[in-house]
């Protein structure tokens, strides 16, 4: 028999991870000057990203009283496989008023790329290290508060905080949502020593046409409380009683936009001490936003009632941030909602009153990846 000669597969060396620098908060260049140099005091107002769900159309042997549609994350809301991502942050506050950075002499100290939430003027931060984080506390001098190591085999989806740290620290709690069902949350309270509370629960999502257990992907924390929305759009609120944070309450009502669209991205904030659901829709594609519709939470049966008013509010949803602004405060349009539509990073403007969707422009009227508006004179420093 003739020797055959083993054929060997040619291995390219390993590429090293591709990394890339995304600012936050990615908000309209001239609203970030205006909180840097006017009023710090928005950070409070700014939360973290957006939930992107797409729908999956009902099977044909499905009855007509399932549930449905069945939502699921979209692949968008994921980052890139093969890419490292990293922040900047894109504020500059006025120097010795209000500063975010950690810069003690201990090195993991100021090496903060990753922004895992922001509620209440904080920020969750993390480093290159995925078992340390941080919580970036507002004050006149450099604050922060550790958190405890983070055990790596639990995804860390999203973080937000129970009351505002500003007013009372020892009322400050965060909240981690994991993405699972198994734990279905996890908990630092602010008594030391800090640890982590694993939360599970066997609770069925009511609208899971699969009647799988819950899973929560988007939360809020307001006075003392947290509303967290399931993948499906099951409102939750989770309470601590006698020491142990709980599910107490679950929507009937579902979370969705009122028209059927292929996908859309879901924003949760407070405004005036009111809780907020902002969706941006697209009906055909998720290249575009095609609706833009917000509903307010109706504390007492906590169901969903939409709003075709905001008054003198005025609301931004970037890509991963959210905000709520007094329009005569910083001088822009009331009454609408900007949105950055990701595919092109423009911002668009949502008029309610007409229920419309128009390009934002610069001074020399052309179409802009930043709006600008006529900032208002401020006579008096609230600094």
């Amino acid at each position: 028999m003739g020797s055959h000669k083993k054929k060997t597969k040619l291995v390219k060396p390993q590429e090293k991870v591709k990394s890339f620098v995304e600012p936050w908060p990615n908000l309209p260049k001239q609203l970030l000057n205006f909180i840097g140099s006017q009023y710090p005091d928005l950070m409070q107002s700014i939360v973290f990203s957006g939930v992107t769900k797409s729908w999956r159309a009902a099977p044909k042997q499905c009855s007509a009283n399932t549930l449905l549609p069945w939502l699921e994350i979209s692949d968008k809301d994921y980052y890139q496989s093969k890419t490292h991502q990293e922040h900047n942050f894109n504020i500059s506050f006025k120097p010795g008023i209000y500063w975010w950075c950690c810069t003690n002499r201990r090195p993991w100290d100021n090496v903060w790329t990753h922004f895992h939430g922001c509620s209440h003027g904080s920020i969750v931060a993390g480093g290159k290290d995925p078992a340390n984080y941080c919580l970036l506390v507002p004050g006149p001098r450099n604050a922060g508060r550790g958190i405890p190591p983070w055990d790596a085999t639990i995804p860390f989806k999203f973080a937000t905080l129970s009351f505002n740290p500003s007013n009372n620290c020892k009322i400050l709690s965060v909240m981690v949502l994991t993405g699972c069902s198994y734990p279905l949350f996890v908990v630092c309270p602010p008594e030391y020593p800090l640890k982590w509370m694993k939360e599970t629960s066997s609770l069925v999502d009511p609208n899971c046409s699969k009647r799988q257990l819950m899973s929560l992907t988007n939360a809020i924390g307001l006075k003392g409380k947290f509303y967290a929305l399931s993948l499906q759009g099951t409102l939750a609120v989770i309470e601590e009683i006698e020491s142990k944070f709980q599910v107490t309450k679950l929507s009937r009502s579902r979370a969705v936009p009122s028209v059927f669209s292929k996908h859309f991205t879901e924003y949760l904030i407070e405004s005036n001490g009111e809780i907020l659901l902002i969706f941006l829709i697209s009906e055909q594609s998720s290249r575009k936003v095609d609706k833009v519709e917000v509903f307010k939470l109706q504390m007492d049966d906590l169901s969903w009632l939409k709003v075709d008013n905001l008054g003198d509010r005025t609301l931004f949803a970037g890509t991963k941030c959210c905000m709520s602004v007094t329009a005569s405060q910083l001088g822009c349009r009331s009454n609408c909602v900007y949105f950055n539509e990701h595919t092109t990073n423009t911002w668009r403007l949502y008029e309610m009153e007409s229920a419309t969707i128009f390009p934002c422009f610069d001074y020399y009227g052309c179409q802009t990846k930043s709006p600008a508006w006529e900032e208002q004179i401020v006579e008096n420093n609230f600094l």
